[in-house]
């Protein structure tokens, strides 16, 4: 009733001047004002709705405002609703009396001042809401008094019984009328007669609680009273309770019978790991069975964490902490993982883990059982293993084979394609005779045709040559520009038969590559062809030459069909195709992006597609290493070795006067380089291990060293290591050539980061290996 905003006052008044400036008064203060003329108004108007608080003339028409008081207050429903007595006429003392022993809670005299009246108001509101406060106080007490199961009285200092709670007056099978004032002894002796009761005399004495357990018969009680104390110290009686704790009693024994056999249970079980958790999941029993297989005795685990025994990796996902939280929510846990042993040994252990609430619902810890199923998991372990091993050689096997029968059924399609219409024409145009313009057009299907199949051959051989390690690079310095120009200008007539633009964007001065120009410009040649043949007419194919750092870009972007995300990283996987069905829309065996990048490899480079996906274009990105150019201060300047397929070895450069030591353990290899560099007019020496070449380093300092790579015991590369070690007075800064059939672009950076200045794959032709000599020994005329 604080919030005056939201008391209700009926205001009873004969007079409706009176009620008008009363009323205006009280809205003015916040109030809602209810109205009434007579009393008899005012009564049913209170039956109805009760007001917060009344305001009641006396003199009115027929039950004056006394009897309107007296009737509210005589009534349950309305007595605690205030009155106040607010009259012009009557103003004596004796009046105000009168109406105070009525029931009214407040008289004041008309005329009144409006302060004095609402102050009035407030201060009946604020009575009547402390009144109310302690009534409801009261009640709460006697509920929460009554809801105890225990029997509780109240008793003065000599052991009367001044109030108690609804168990105490079951315990007595009596009414409290039957029980207030009467001696505790008395009424306790009925139920517990074969003792004497005299705990009230004792807790004077100590001053403190006084607790006993009774038998009586087949039943036991808790008897416990508490002294009370004034604030001067003075006893003034005591709190008396009365419980039956037989079945307490029972339950107790029965547990305590429980525990001895799980007692026996816990030390004699040695299969099993069993033990216990407090709510907050730390040790608090520790079985035989768990010393056993976890290695920890119970004394090292009492107080401890249950997750000691989790692993890691469990730890970190909160696995230990989950498998709480799933017993407690679903009655239990089950699990099998990896734990860890005191040792730090792991094993696989299959547990069960149950919550333990007592009789209320409450938590009081967990219990745990754990079997070790490790040689069982082992087992099953090495048969998915198998199991997993055989289904992925399956489908390897049946990808394999599929793969096969799709490429079969496609080198079968794409060879009888052009097969049909050579040999339909060649029947049809020796059956009959053709117009010149007719007989021209079936020569130009037959020689089309005819050389679509022998690309599709060459493909073929190339990728068998490069499956075998037989594919030759003839290695020169190449300009770049020039390869990409005669290859744009090998594909322009296809592109302007679709109406497609051709760009170009060469930078001159990109630079030379080592390379064999007819396999670069066959790099570029697939990549513009495979752009030209998946974009649509009048779309564009742009090829891009710029020099990125030491390296030499290549771009070919597009404006075609583009890539799948998906089968982005197997666009250059031999036979693999987006579409491979019989319904696809672009011929072809799969094979031309697999020989890009194979050959890219093979001149120590790179290449990568990118597409933003189907309907998006495509890109792909030709990295090369620039030549490398060597500027020697004291030597006149070297050129690059590789000798080209033109260069015969009738007229081999002069190597007269250079001493040159051969390592290889292949005796054929041996004679072959020697023969070869001897022609040439060089001291050769050959030897068969990297042990014997160091010491001729050191013995003979020769001006050129040409090693294997891959030979038994230490190889090249260990070799030049050692060499490189050495002191330029023992020949560490000979001239070195890596001489290898390991001929991948991973394979020469080794090479090169090892410590040789060049690598030579093999097989290598005499006058390459001339050449690549004369360079190194810094000989670059021809006698």
């Amino acid at each position: 009733m604080s919030n005056s905003t939201l008391v209700t006052i009926l205001h009873v008044d004969d007079n409706e001047t009176n009620r008008y400036v009363i009323n205006r008064m009280l809205r003015k203060a916040g109030f809602e004002v209810q109205e009434a003329a007579t009393g008899e108004t005012a009564l049913q108007m209170v039956t109805q709705q009760p007001p917060d608080l009344i305001i009641l003339d006396v003199r009115l028409p027929g039950i004056n405002g006394f009897e309107v008081c007296h009737r509210l207050k005589a009534n349950p429903a309305t007595s605690s609703i205030p009155v106040l007595h607010l009259s012009a006429s009557f103003v004596e003392s004796k009046d105000k009396v009168q109406g105070l022993e009525s029931g009214a809670d407040g008289y004041l005299a008309q005329p009144v001042e409006p302060i004095e009246l609402l102050a009035t108001v407030k201060a009946l509101l604020r009575i009547r809401e402390a009144e109310d406060s302690a009534l409801a106080l009261a009640k709460e007490w006697q509920t929460t008094f009554d809801a105890m199961s225990d029997g509780v009285c109240l008793l003065d200092r000599l052991g009367r019984i001044l109030r108690s709670n609804s168990a105490m007056r079951n315990l007595l099978r009596k009414p409290f009328a039957q029980i207030e004032g009467c001696f505790y002894q008395e009424l306790m002796q009925n139920i517990l007669g074969c003792v004497e009761v005299t705990p009230l005399t004792r807790v004077q004495e100590t001053r403190s609680r006084e607790s006993e357990e009774l038998k009586c018969g087949e039943r036991w009680f808790s008897v416990t009273t508490d002294p009370v104390f004034n604030e001067a110290g003075i006893f003034t009686g005591a709190v008396y309770i009365v419980a039956d704790i037989t079945d307490r009693k029972w339950a107790s024994e029965a547990l305590r019978t429980s525990e001895e056999r799980f007692r026996l249970l816990l030390e004699n079980v040695e299969d099993y790991a069993i033990f216990f958790l407090d709510p907050d999941g730390r040790v608090i029993r520790w079985s035989v069975g768990a010393e056993r297989i976890l290695g920890y005795q119970e004394a090292e685990m009492l107080g401890q964490s249950g997750s000691i025994m989790y692993t890691p990796e469990d730890l970190a996902s909160g696995a230990d902490k989950q498998e709480l939280e799933t017993a407690v929510k679903e009655g239990r846990a089950e699990d099998e993982r990896w734990h860890v042993r005191k040792d730090g040994t792991r094993f696989w252990g299959s547990g069960i883990v149950t919550p333990l609430q007592d009789q209320a619902g409450q938590l009081r810890g967990f219990a745990k059982l754990m079997r070790d199923f490790t040689q069982r998991k082992q087992a099953e372990d090495e048969r998915n293993q198998l199991l997993v091993s055989e289904q992925e050689a399956r489908a390897a096997a049946e990808s394999a084979n599929r793969m096969k029968d799709e490429f079969l059924a496609t080198l079968s399609h794409e060879l009888r394609s052009p097969l049909n219409a050579m040999l339909g024409w060649i029947q049809l145009l020796k059956s009959r005779k053709f117009d010149e313009a007719t007989t021209a057009r079936a020569m130009e299907t037959i020689e089309r045709s005819a050389r679509a199949q022998a690309q599709l051959v060459e493909d073929l051989l190339d990728v068998s040559r490069i499956i075998q390690g037989k594919l030759r690079l003839n290695v020169r310095p190449v300009e770049l520009a020039l390869v990409v120009e005669a290859a744009l200008d090998t594909v322009r007539p296809a592109a302007d038969a679709k109406a497609i633009q051709l760009q170009s964007l060469l930078d001159p001065a990109a630079g030379p590559v080592a390379g064999d120009s007819d396999r670069l410009q066959q790099i570029v040649w697939n990549l513009l062809s495979n752009a030209i043949k998946f974009t649509p007419k009048e779309g564009r194919v742009q090829v891009r030459l710029e020099q990125v750092n030491s390296q030499v870009e290549i771009t070919v972007t597009d404006t075609g069909v583009g890539i799948s995300p998906d089968f982005v990283p197997f666009v250059f996987e031999r036979f693999r195709q987006a579409d491979s069905s019989i319904t696809r829309t672009y011929s072809g065996l799969g094979l031309g992006l697999a020989i890009v990048r194979n050959l890219v490899e093979l001149h120590g480079g790179t290449v990568r597609a990118e597409s933003q996906g189907e309907g998006q274009g495509s890109a792909f990105i030709v990295t090369l290493p620039l030549m490398p150019v060597r500027l020697e201060t004291t030597q006149p300047e070297r050129i690059h070795p590789r000798a080209g397929r033109g260069v015969g070895f009738n007229n081999p450069p002069s190597l007269d006067g250079l001493q040159i030591l051969v390592v290889d353990d292949e005796v054929d290899s041996r004679v072959f380089l020697t023969t070869v560099l001897q022609q040439c007019g060089a001291s050769v020496r050959a030897v068969a291990s990297a042990d014997l070449a160091i010491e001729d380093i050191k013995l003979l300092k020769p001006d050129v060293l040409l090693s294997d790579i891959g030979m038994p015991e230490e190889d090249g590369y260990s070799l030049i290591r050692k060499v490189r070690a050495l002191s330029a007075e023992q020949g560490g800064q000979i001239p070195a050539i890596a001489l290898t059939a390991y001929a991948r672009a991973e394979d020469r950076m080794r090479a090169i980061a090892a410590g040789f200045q060049m690598h030579i794959p093999k097989p290598v032709e005499p006058a390459e290996l001339a050449t690549v000599v004369a360079s190194l020994a810094g000989r670059t005329g021809i006698p």
